[in-house]
């Protein structure tokens, strides 16, 4: 590969050592990681390349760099909830969830540096400035569920007029105000329930009719509450005031893979959820979702579930998938009537006779350990993945058996502090190294990936903040004013996104788990990384075990 001077490129190495000079023995200036994007300065001494990355000149071997991009995912550290970062092949940008408060948007100022983005028409750059830029554009957001912890992130991020967004994806449950005016008489309206009308087959089974499944739907929907402020709403009716032209998208297991994202691209993203059924009413027949419970149980349970596919590695993003949902999913894809979750508690009572179980006994016990086999042998096809995004933060709500049909070597917990419900919970993260696949199953998790609340350094970082306030205050003018205060507000999107984001790096051959060290051991070992390799024998891909500290 002949390098080109000031050509874009990505490093090819599980990580490299930037260095002040082209030798092996230099000072290091940086750590980086697969797939960190670079630019060539040339020239080629001692077979270093001179290179510009992650704000550094510095050196590295001609033979750790590449000109193709590859796929980084970003679980980020976004206090309560879920946030994840991916930027594809092809450089798009994939949001999925953002938590509830502005962890996503502070990352997304940090990492693109929309602080000193000109913007026309923001921050007082005219129109007409030719240095003026277009807004940056988000190409596509997934709203797994209407949950707070999941959704309201977002409102920040729509809320940035340095930020467009192209499209949106949801799962057709859109909370509203439901009056008794807007009631149809021929649903049923739960008393707690914000999530629309069911239509109603029995005491105990109901599907939700009135699902929002369409761009032109989700328009309406939104001009039909300018006023509401139930904040799901909120936050949608601010997608569209600063990105007026953005397209909503319903997903469903019906959708297959999302547009552009096939088999035939560089990655694959297949919607297995949220399942839904049709039902009719006269002559009306729509796609409906069941009601698995409470309303909670149900928008959870009916999250945006992914399969994201690229070369050999597959990646599980399930939202807040409960026990009801996993069992509805289960029976879908393997097309069984049994619950596993039931068949679980069973195994679990005859066991516990020990040794005082009868022959007829046995006997059952052994048909539904049959059956659970049977269950997990074809979920598989469908739901195992190499790195599996723990689905509820690690909530105590899940079958051992959907676990086990997903077989991870990777579980990645996103967790934060502030919660009352301690996730991610002890018998979770038990499970998920029982059942996880391989010798060493590993499992991640962005609260544990960082040690202080928010920040790191607390007390310096306040300190550095009384700093930057003085200087704020003792400014002559109002442009350095605003000069100090972004960079005093860049500081604090830094803190948020450095310590307990954890990075999957690949190009569907060579995988990388990383996440920064809280006390790095030197600018040359900033990073704890983990590698995965896959073994042609069994045909999976397997965890390089790491020796020493």
């Amino acid at each position: 590969m002949a390098l080109i001077e000031n050509n874009h490129y990505f490093v090819s190495t599980s990580s490299v050592v930037l260095r002040e000079a082209p030798d092996a023995k230099s000072e290091p200036r940086n750590h980086l990681l697969f797939g960190d994007w670079l630019v060539y300065k040339g020239p080629i001494q001692n077979g270093f390349a001179k290179i510009y990355c992650r704000g550094n000149t510095g050196w590295i071997p001609e033979t750790s760099i590449r000109e193709e991009r590859i796929l980084e995912i970003n679980f980020l550290d976004i206090g309560i909830g879920d946030g994840c970062h991916i930027v594809t092949p092809d450089d798009e940008i994939i949001l999925i969830d953002a938590g509830k408060t502005d962890n996503m948007e502070r990352f997304l100022s940090w990492r693109y540096n929309l602080r000193q983005r000109k913007v026309k028409g923001v921050d007082g750059v005219l129109p007409t400035d030719p240095s003026g830029r277009l807004p940056m554009e988000i190409d596509h957001i997934v709203m797994s569920h209407p949950d707070k912890d999941h959704y309201y992130g977002f409102l920040n991020v729509f809320k940035n007029k340095k930020l467009s967004v192209k499209n949106i994806y949801h799962s057709g449950i859109v909370e509203r105000p439901i009056k008794p005016q807007d009631k149809d008489p021929n649903l049923h309206y739960y008393s707690k329930d914000d999530l629309g009308g069911y239509l109603k087959i029995n005491r105990k089974t109901a599907y939700i009719w009135e699902l929002i499944r369409s761009n032109t739907e989700m328009y309406q929907i939104i001009a039909k509450f300018p006023d509401t402020t139930k904040q799901y709403m909120t936050t949608l009716r601010e997608a569209v005031t600063n990105s007026p032209k953005v397209k909503f998208h319903t997903l469903s297991h019906k959708t297959g893979y999302l547009n552009g994202f096939t088999p035939q691209d560089k990655m694959a993203l297949k919607v297995l959820g949220p399942v839904t059924e049709p039902m009719t009413i006269g002559s009306e027949t729509k796609d409906c979702l069941k009601r698995l419970g409470a309303e909670g149980v149900t928008k959870n349970g009916h999250s945006v579930v992914f399969k994201l596919k690229i070369g050999k590695l597959e990646v599980f993003l399930g939202g807040d998938l409960n026990t009801e949902s996993e069992d509805y999913l289960i029976k879908h894809y393997c097309e069984t009537d049994k619950d596993v979750s039931k068949l679980e508690k069973e195994v679990s009572k005859l066991m516990a006779k020990g040794s005082t179980i009868t022959n007829d006994q046995a006997q059952d016990l052994a048909i539904h350990q049959a059956d659970i086999q049977a269950i997990i042998t074809k979920a598989r096809k469908t739901f195992q993945a190499d790195i599996v995004k723990a689905c509820h933060h690690g909530s105590h709500h899940f079958s051992e058996t959907f676990l086990k049909c997903l077989n991870g070597i990777v579980t990645v917990v996103s967790s934060g502090d502030g919660d009352s419900y301690a996730h991610p919970r002890p018998d979770a993260l038990g499970s998920f190294g029982k059942y996880g696949r391989g010798e060493r199953p590993l499992i991640f998790s962005t609260e544990i990936g960082r040690s202080t609340k928010e920040f790191s350094n607390i007390y310096d970082y306040f300190e550095l903040l009384k700093e930057y306030e003085s200087a704020i205050a003792a400014a002559p003018t109002e442009d350095i004013k605003e000069d100090i205060r972004k960079e005093m507000e860049g500081k604090k999107d830094r803190n948020v996104v450095v310590y307990g984001m954890i990075t999957v790096r690949t190009d569907g051959e060579q995988v990388i788990l990383a996440q920064k060290l809280e006390q790095p051991d030197g600018k040359d070992n900033k990073w704890d990384i983990h590698e995965l390799k896959y073994n042609p024998n069994n045909l999976q891909f397997e965890y390089i075990k790491k020796t020493g500290h």
